[in-house]
């Protein structure tokens, strides 16, 4: 067994709040930049990234003083100062998971509509934050005086205080474990019936389920996590607890990197647009075809609507809009000109010649639009 896991727990704080950083980044690019509406779920996720940075950072100076070291390897010195990293960690992980899951909850709150999940979302998130609280209150009156966590490992400066039993903070700490699981399995399975009756390809649609349930995979970590409470009752302590350290940071960071990956569709849409709005391939053989993206079939009987007689005008013909007929363009919509009802424009609406109704073409003026909503995520 290694001796020595400091440099573990210095490459997990490392490596994690690097990615966080850069997923916050991103998302707050996405927000202020491409869709110009950072609201609260952001500001709060930004937060989040602050005091995770703290966990990191405390995470980091514990490993150089003698965290993942044992005690008979440390002088007196080392071990409260890690010994107070270690409890700054414990501060900062709880207020980071706290803000994290707000925003994620606050964010769901954005784009859910139905009641029931809706009702989930803040049920889900209270319990979470309640017992966020009660865990990190507890954390904070362990030991009176606070200075006493660290420093009863002193032996050269013993100083007079007491703490509570540790069973207490152990059942405290499942608890929070279990709630958070819960949290972050309601809210990567939760998306799933979000999209599932949107109109959209079912490509796309996938992708969006997956953007906006990546904080599922957060709770690989908690339950990990839990596998090693009981090492808090451990005398080793620095060294014995390094595995609640290292899976307390990637639960963290994976909540702020799902979260905030989960807003970057905007982005993506930006980099790919055939993402956001399907693309078409005219087949000059039959100019009566159009495939459709990532599919092997293809329309047909497509009219254009300057080939229509007076009286074909009248009559519904799949594939094309009535002359003079308006569509409202609300709050939060974008309007594109378009010649049919199922986003084709005038130029894929292709006449095939020799049909004989059509063969006497006429002008007709069009003025429409067909809107589409598509509410930033």
């Amino acid at each position: 067994m290694a001796q020595d896991r400091s440099l573990e727990v210095r490459a997990v704080a490392a490596v994690f709040f690097a990615l966080a950083t850069v997923a916050t980044i991103l998302r707050c690019y996405v927000r202020l930049v491409l869709v110009k509406a950072f609201g609260w779920d952001d500001t709060i996720m930004v937060l989040a990234l602050g005091f995770f940075a703290m966990f990191s950072g405390c995470m980091i100076g514990g490993s150089i003083y003698g965290t993942g070291k044992h005690l008979t390897q440390l002088t007196d010195h080392q071990r409260t100062t890690a010994m107070e990293y270690w409890f700054l960690c414990d501060v900062g992980y709880c207020i980071s998971s706290i803000l994290c899951k707000i925003s994620v909850g606050i964010f769901l709150l954005r784009v859910t509509v139905h009641p029931v999940h809706r009702i989930a979302i803040y049920v889900v998130t209270a319990l979470a934050v309640i017992f966020g609280l009660m865990f990190w209150i507890l954390l904070l009156a362990q030991c009176t005086p606070v200075s006493y966590f660290w420093m009863r490992l002193s032996t050269t400066h013993p100083v007079s205080g007491s703490c509570i039993n540790m069973t207490v903070v152990i059942a405290a700490l499942y608890i929070f474990s279990a709630m958070s699981a819960i949290f972050d399995l309601t809210v990567g399975i939760l998306p799933i019936f979000l999209v599932r009756n949107l109109q959209m390809r079912r490509d796309v649609k996938a992708a969006v389920a997956s953007l906006l349930g990546m904080a599922c995979i957060a709770s690989v970590a908690v339950l990990v996590r839990m596998a090693y409470v009981e090492t808090l009752r451990n005398p080793d302590f620095l060294y014995a607890t390094v595995d609640i350290a290292v899976w307390s940071n990637i639960e963290t960071g994976l909540g702020i990197i799902a979260g905030s990956m989960a807003t970057l569709r905007p982005l993506l849409r930006m980099i790919h647009p055939g993402t956001s709005r399907p693309s078409y391939n005219n087949n000059p053989s039959n100019p009566r075809t159009r495939t459709w993206p990532n599919s092997h079939t293809q329309r047909k009987d497509i009219l254009p609507l300057s080939s229509m007689t007076h009286q074909d005008r009248h009559q519904t013909t799949p594939g094309t809009i009535h002359s003079g007929s308006a569509t409202e363009v609300g709050p939060g919509l974008t309007a594109s000109s378009v010649g049919t009802d199922d986003d084709l424009s005038d130029n894929e609406l292709i006449f095939q010649k020799g049909s004989d109704p059509y063969q006497n073409h006429i002008s007709v003026r069009r003025d429409f639009r067909v809107t589409s909503s598509e509410f930033p995520v």
